[in-house]
């Protein structure tokens, strides 16, 4: 399942760097980092925050920092190939 929504976020972030022509792998790793930080590492610290998370920062930072360095990676691959 997870490799899924993965999917879906990788052809969401190809739509966004083709619209916005991004071309150069700087400007990848800027857009890569917006939306990691902006909405894949938000999201999962606030998915952390509940009830049912024991460690809800550690969670969040771990978690999050693999977001984060994913949408850095899947924006320069789809930078580089397009």
């Amino acid at each position: 399942m997870c490799c899924i929504f993965g999917l879906v976020t990788t052809i969401a972030s190809a739509i966004f760097i083709r619209a916005l022509k991004i071309e150069s792998v700087a400007d990848g790793l800027i857009f890569g980092a917006i939306v990691g930080i902006g909405y894949l590492a938000s999201t999962t610290v606030n998915t952390g925050i509940n009830p049912n998370i024991p460690r809800p920062l550690v969670y969040g930072l771990v978690s999050g920092s693999y977001f984060f360095l994913a949408g850095l990676i899947v924006s320069v691959i789809l930078v580089t190939l397009n």
